[in-house]
């Protein structure tokens, strides 16, 4: 605890141990001892005291106190100078936690009287910058003589260091500096050396934080360990298939299995990025799209869902440069973009602001013509900048041309849910699920919404729904037991609503992800 905070005032107000002191003496009133109701007094007295704790202010008052110590050798609180101020002295009948407070100076909440010992000391001020180290000695010496014969002083921590002092044990001298640099030294040689790549890795803090890296995005994808489909050849064309059926789980299997297979083939991370990312695995789909767009950049719809994905995992920025990418890539809209401007090394605001103009200059370029890409950007950009109306504006006037987009229904229904309007968010995502069964982010984003309308049973329904569909892709393992290929977050999610119902066994049973158990619980037909 701040001393600071412990004695000095709040705007002129009483101090903490002021404060302490009025609370316990108006609970405690009954019973305080007569020593309490002096200190009360004083205490009132001196309620305006200094900001901070000034120790040049209390040695000047020891010379005062060292005249009442001549005076008389049993001294009494209210025998001392009025101007002596005891600011750091606790309030009367308080319980003190112990050294938290004050280390160095613990005291005894039912007596405040100063001890009634008379040592004979006298207490010398020393400027330490005129003294050698021997010097040093011998005053400790001298110091521990007065009083030797002071059984209660002779324990205390400072005599001990006193003694060891005078002994020699300790050396505050040039030397012990020089010994103490040269330790310091050689310990941060050796630390620098022990974790040299590491300080490398973050040596330009800037760079760490703006890279993907902060956010939790894999350089590299990982795949699923124990995929029986790495032996099909015709992987790719049974992922599309599954795809038809609704299993995306499955789908995702097969399209890992051919980015393994053909790991140069821009279609298939095409295919497994746009798959990840309606498997609610957002992180893993950004890797793949990434890796497919460095293969074949002409893919231009991997530019958008690749900017949704980075939205949906908070990171506006670089979605915003691969709407920029988008743009520059369409040969409708190439020509809107300046050859001389580079929007990666443009801050937040000045490439949102960059981005709009651009997209808005897209849109106007045929007015009679509605483009659902273009409109669909711009529902992007608008959910990251959370101007979620104009953001809903958008994504309704791409379906108007392109009625039969699940992912489009879905990007509505999110906004519409983000603007508190979850009976039309539940509507949207209805159709996004009429149009792809297996959609399970859409699935995902309903249980979400009820959770909002606090529908908490429906949310749960609906969670497990999607988990189901995850783990039906476990029958293409040879040992699909060992295998766990569901979302964290629908898991997490789901925990959350078994608290909100009051359902600690099912919560339990989340806590293992025991499905089978959790399908019984809640009547889900599999």
């Amino acid at each position: 605890m701040s001393l600071n905070k412990l004695v000095g005032g709040d705007c002129g107000g009483n101090n903490s141990l002021v404060q302490l002191s009025n609370i316990v003496s108006r609970d405690a009133s009954h019973s305080m001892s007569q020593a309490d109701r002096f200190v009360n007094e004083f205490m009132a007295k001196n309620s305006e005291i200094p900001q901070t704790f000034n120790m040049t202010a209390l040695l000047n008052n020891i010379h005062d106190v060292e005249k009442v110590n001549k005076a008389s050798s049993v001294p009494k609180v209210n025998q001392l100078s009025s101007n002596v101020n005891f600011s750091w002295l606790p309030g009367p009948s308080a319980v003190i936690p112990g050294p938290r407070m004050m280390r160095t100076m613990p005291m005894h909440h039912n007596s405040l009287q100063l001890p009634q010992r008379n040592t004979n000391m006298q207490i010398q001020y020393i400027n330490e910058s005129e003294l050698k180290n021997t010097d040093v000695q011998s005053k400790a010496q001298e110091y521990v003589d007065s009083v030797n014969e002071d059984s209660e002083l002779a324990y205390n921590q400072f005599m001990s260091f006193m003694k060891r002092m005078s002994a020699g044990e300790l050396n505050l001298g040039e030397n012990h500096s020089e010994q103490s640099d040269l330790r310091k030294d050689t310990f941060v040689e050796e630390m620098a050396e022990k974790y040299k790549d590491e300080w490398e890795k973050l040596s330009d803090v800037n760079d760490y934080w703006e890279s993907e890296i902060a956010y939790g995005i894999p350089a590299e994808y990982m795949f699923t360990e124990g995929n029986a489909m790495l032996e099909n050849k015709n992987a790719l064309e049974l992922g599309k298939e599954r795809l038809k059926m609704g299993d995306v789980p499955g789908a995702v299997l097969c399209f890992e299995a051919a980015a393994q297979q053909q790991p140069d083939s821009a279609e298939a991370w095409f295919l497994l990025g746009t798959t990840q990312a309606e498997n609610e695995q957002d992180p893993l789909a950004i890797t793949a799209l990434k890796k497919s767009l460095s293969i074949d950049p002409r893919q231009l719809e991997a530019y958008i869902t690749l900017a949704a994905a980075y939205t949906n995992e908070n990171m506006p920025k670089f979605a915003y440069l691969e709407l920029s990418k988008w743009l520059r890539g369409s040969p409708k809209y190439s020509d809107l973009c300046p050859q001389d401007v580079k929007p990666e090394e443009m801050n937040l605001k000045q490439l949102e602001a960059y981005i709009m103009s651009q997209y808005l200059k897209a849109a106007q370029l045929n007015p009679t013509q509605i483009d659902p890409d273009v409109q669909s950007a711009m529902g992007v950009i608008f959910n990251a900048n959370q101007q979620y109306d104009k953001a809903v504006d958008c994504f309704k006037t791409a379906i108007m041309v392109t009625p039969d987009n699940a992912k489009l229904w879905n990007r509505l229904g999110a906004t519409l849910a983000n603007s508190d309007r979850s009976e039309e968010a539940v509507d949207a995502y209805q159709q996004a699920l009429n149009l792809e069964p297996g959609f399970i982010r859409a699935r995902y984003n309903v249980g979400i919404t009820c959770m909002n309308l606090k529908a908490h049973r429906e949310a749960a329904e609906h969670f497990l729904v999607a988990l189901n569909q995850q783990y039906k892709a476990r029958d293409i393992y040879p040992s699909h037991s060992s295998v766990d290929n569901s979302s964290s977050a629908i898991w997490t999610t789901l925990r959350m609503v078994c608290s909100y119902m009051g359902e600690h066994d099912a919560a339990k049973l989340v806590d293992e992800k025991n499905l089978t158990e959790l399908n019984k619980f809640f009547k889900i037909d599999v």
